[in-house]
């Protein structure tokens, strides 16, 4: 049960102020600074504070997520977003969103985003952890190599012993330890499960016994990070109540924003202090021994290590920012996955729509989670997932197109139904039973921007821009994957349903039509990567951001590890990803790679 009262004894709560104050020195020097307590950071520090011998500073943005019901009950994570606990940021308009600005969540709460995202649980396909290997010259991110840091940190919990449930996963791509991070399938037996996977039988979907073994494309069951009826995220696994109060060399200090790096000296590029803003706006620095981690996310990353003077030179001088090192690729290279929903009216009845629209069918719901943390707040409205690609005929590949994905067996899209209304671009009617796909571009071959606010380069939001669907491509994978939800849901596992779609079908009918109606509904803001990204240890200076040791070129004492490292696009959600990065970076730091 949550509980509503906090007691941290090595949790430091301070508030930043808008103002900038004077320069406070500060005595406070740890081994490690972990900047960012989010996914990967959370991680990372615990990790480290295994070893008692060592000191490890956190310094998060947000506030901590213990005691908070909208953290820990599944179900309501929607309300998270545009909350206390998201960063708020909004993208530049995007002219193939019809020049709407697009919202980008980001969690700012101990935990990050993995405490207040949807929750599903994907490591990429084998064949994107190889492009990375094959991309930066290091082995050891191929998918073999990758697969022992994801079964580290994750705690799968099997399904009913059950004939429905027997072949929905691989317990040989899974790791069973009871502490970490939960990874649980939606076992509920409601009615969407069965339309669901023999619609994709009846259209030519294969089955993939497990979405996370490698080999995504087809329908698979959905994973989710969920434990004993509650989410599970980076922070209530390796930065909980219990390891912080048990590990004397492990502080963090919350609702504390940072405002960027110091080197020793101009000619001395270890970077080995952390500055940041007090409770009273004062200006504070913190020390680090040995490295400083960045861990602010694929947005703040890349704004911190520009305030810090390291990234393009034009735009820092634009910024009156002192170049430390021209990096030209930081801020650059941003590729995120556009989505859109499309809803189909149904004459079901157990559908979730009255749990958002009616208090007392949520009421009691949360009556029952309240007592044993089971019911229907335990889940997503989702349950099964499909990846898919273009076919190979498609006439996009005429005229030596290169597919920009990671190979044959990589996706091109996503798709997963959801047991109720989910357009965010469309409101809600007040009455019926619906059922939505959720559509996501995967293989994008888009490259946005991430830059400094001209008007508030040293405190202000990033201004982002992800370019939604500026490229041929991903219009094209967008199209096909539309069309594709049309024939899935038109199957004859659906009449029985009367499954009905509430847009015009008649926009399948011309590519103009689609286009207008995708620009409309379509929505981004969930997996970007690639702001820092990393490259060959031996690439040209400031192509790359980091080498495949994470480290920071042409500094020292720096690393990053979050999904700004990414180089390409991650076919499928990046928390399960970022999980795995952590885990290897914290082997290289303990190490001394």
């Amino acid at each position: 049960m949550v509980s509503l009262s906090l007691r941290f004894c090595s949790l430091l709560a301070l508030v930043p102020l808008a103002a900038v104050g004077s320069v406070i020195p500060r005595a406070d020097t740890y081994d490690y600074i972990v900047v960012g307590g989010g996914s990967a950071g959370s991680i990372i520090a615990s990790r480290l504070s295994e070893n008692s011998s060592v000191s490890i500073l956190v310094i998060e943005g947000g506030p901590s997520h213990e005691g908070e019901v909208d953290l820990t009950i599944p179900y309501v994570y929607p309300r998270t977003f545009r909350s206390r606990f998201d960063w708020n940021y909004t993208t530049v308009p995007q002219p193939n969103l019809g020049n709407r600005p697009g919202i980008y969540l980001r969690g700012h709460v101990l935990g990050g985003s993995s405490s207040i995202n949807g929750m599903t649980l994907n490591r990429a396909p084998a064949s994107d952890w190889d492009k990375i290997a094959s991309y930066t010259g290091d082995s050891s991110f191929r998918w073999e190599a990758i697969l022992p840091y994801i079964k580290k940190n994750e705690g799968f919990n099997r399904p009913p012993n059950t004939p429905e449930y027997a072949n929905t996963y691989d317990p040989a791509v899974h790791g069973f330890n009871a502490d970490k991070i939960g990874n649980t399938l939606v076992t509920d037996g409601n009615w969407i499960s069965q339309p669901a996977l023999q619609a994709a039988t009846e259209v030519g979907i294969n089955y993939v016994r497990d979405v996370n073994g490698g080999l995504p494309v087809g329908i698979s069951w959905q994973q989710f990070s969920t434990k004993d009826g509650s989410r599970s995220s980076a922070a209530t696994a390796y930065l909980n109540a219990g390891i912080l109060s048990s590990r004397s060399n492990l502080k963090v200090l919350l609702n504390t924003f940072v405002t960027r790096l110091l080197p020793v000296s101009r000619t001395d590029l270890r970077f080995t202090t952390v500055e940041y803003k007090d409770a009273s706006g004062n200006i504070v620095t913190v020390s680090a021994r040995r490295e400083v981690i960045i861990s602010a996310g694929v947005m703040s990353t890349p704004i911190i290590l520009m305030r810090s003077g390291l990234g393009p030179r034009a735009h820092l001088q634009a910024n009156n920012i002192t170049t430390i090192l021209d990096i030209p690729a930081v801020g650059q290279n941003l590729q995120d996955r556009c989505g859109a929903a499309a809803v189909w009216r149904v004459n079901a009845t157990d559908t979730d729509d009255d749990i958002d629209r009616d208090p007392a069918v949520f009421n009691r719901w949360l009556n029952q989670w309240n007592q044993d943390h089971t019911g229907r707040l335990t889940q997503m409205s989702y349950r099964q997932m499909i990846f898919g690609r273009v076919p190979n005929n498609a006439s996009i590949f005429t005229g030596g197109f290169q597919d920009p994905s990671s190979g044959p067996t990589c996706p091109h899209y996503e798709l997963y139904p959801a047991n109720k209304w989910t357009s965010p671009t469309t409101p809600q009617p007040a009455t019926g039973n619906f059922v939505s796909m959720n559509i996501f571009v995967s293989a994008s071959n888009v490259r946005g921007t991430v830059t400094l606010d001209p008007t508030n380069p040293l405190t202000g939001n990033p201004v982002i821009d992800p370019k939604y669907l500026s490229s041929e491509w991903d219009r094209y994978v967008m199209r096909d994957a539309v069309r594709t939800s049309v024939r899935y849901f038109n199957a004859p596992a659906w009449k029985k349903w009367n499954a009905t779609p509430v847009f015009d079908t008649a926009i399948l009918n011309s590519d103009a039509a689609l286009d207008a109606w995708i620009s409309s509904s379509a929505f981004g803001g969930v997996h970007g990567v690639g702001t820092a990204r990393m490259g060959p240890a031996n690439s040209p200076a400031g192509q790359d951001v980091v080498a495949p040791n994470f480290k920071v070129k042409g500094v020292s004492g720096l690393r990053i590890a979050d999904t700004s490292v990414f180089p390409f696009v991650i076919n499928g959600h990046t928390m399960g990803a970022t999980y795995a990065i952590a885990e290897k970076v914290s082997d290289l730091i303990k190490s001394g790679n």
